[in-house]
């Protein structure tokens, strides 16, 4: 079976997009007879090294001006001539299954590559155009079951909510693990995602530089596209009890031991709930808001807003409120 993922990421992107289909397409190759290959563009943040890492087929589109490599930062592609790269990238064998996960890519992408595979699956939680597959995920804990109805033809398998989240292997293991009862937090887990462009990483340790807090065990993980890796570093050096951590692979293993986190939205939150940790959360994009607010509403986790909305006061009170007292979240 030949499985293809076309995906992207970037500074501005993030990871996400990757790692969730890196989260499946390892389960899948360790079916017999299944060949995984990924699609990208090219770019200097793009985690193709990671990709190849895994051992899995790398296809990488060319960009041929330099216009079109700025403009790749902010999702943004010509979907026809994607679409032709795609194919002429592909070319040979029929693809089995084509899985997209890219919010440039609409119906008119997807109608251009159906004669070249048997079946297209579409990862999305943005419910902002049309698709033309016959499998649609979004992994996301939104109550409106309705929102795809339009959007993919009533014959679309559509497969809704945290039930259908794209974790890594290791996550499950240790969700079936028995949550510690928290009576003092002393482990600190931060993560902002892969790119963190707004540097929340380091607002959150310099809330956390003062001698009261010099107790506290820290593990900051930013993503190798971070683009203030130096400060950070710094930051880290700074706190006598913080450890840095650099495109991990044992994240659910860092997130098990720590007694509450600080983070953004996105897949980070089912991540952080499968383990039991309780959570902080700052949202970083516009489609991590409506998610992140339904989450907060129903006790999952504490949202303190969007970026623009936070300082370090606001974090520094909602992490002296969580160090008095603590509970354990509840499970979608």
């Amino acid at each position: 079976m030949r499985i293809v993922f076309r995906t992207t990421a970037s500074k501005k992107i993030g990871s996400g997009h990757i790692m969730r289909c890196l989260a499946l397409a390892e389960v899948l190759s360790k079916e017999k007879n299944v060949n995984i290959e990924f699609v990208t563009q090219k770019s200097p943040t793009n985690l193709d090294n990671i990709i190849k890492k895994k051992g899995f087929i790398l296809h990488s589109l060319p960009v041929p001006t330099q216009s079109k490599l700025e403009r790749l930062e902010d999702y943004c592609i010509d979907q026809d001539q994607d679409a032709n790269d795609t194919i002429e990238a592909v070319i040979g064998k029929k693809i089995d299954w084509l899985i997209i996960d890219h919010y440039s890519i609409d119906y008119k992408w997807e109608e251009k590559l159906r004669p070249h595979s048997r079946n297209i699956m579409v990862i999305d939680d943005l419910a902002n155009r049309s698709h033309n597959c016959d499998l649609l995920l979004d992994q996301n804990y939104i109550k409106d079951r309705t929102r795809y109805d339009d959007l993919v033809s009533p014959d679309t398998i559509k497969l809704l909510g945290p039930k259908y989240a794209l974790l890594r292997r290791d996550f499950s293991d240790f969700s079936n693990k028995v949550v510690k009862d928290i009576k003092k937090v002393k482990k600190v887990f931060i993560f902002f995602g892969g790119a963190d462009l707004d540097n929340l990483t380091s607002l959150v340790l310099k809330v956390l530089s003062n001698k009261d807090s010099s107790y506290l065990n820290l593990d900051v993980v930013i993503g190798s596209i971070n683009p203030h890796i130096k400060e950070v570093r710094l930051l880290v050096d700074e706190h006598s009890n913080a450890k840095l951590h650099i495109q991990v692979d044992n994240i659910a293993a860092l997130m098990s031991k720590a007694d509450i986190a600080l983070g953004a939205g996105g897949t980070a939150n089912l991540e952080r709930m499968s383990v039991g940790l309780p959570s902080i959360v700052v949202t970083i994009a516009e489609n991590q808001v409506a998610i992140a607010s339904e989450l907060d509403k129903d006790g999952y986790i504490k949202c303190l807003g969007s970026m623009s909305q936070v300082n370090e006061k606001i974090i520094k009170d909602a992490l002296e409120l969580s160090l008095i007292h603590i509970s354990e979240p509840t499970r979608p």
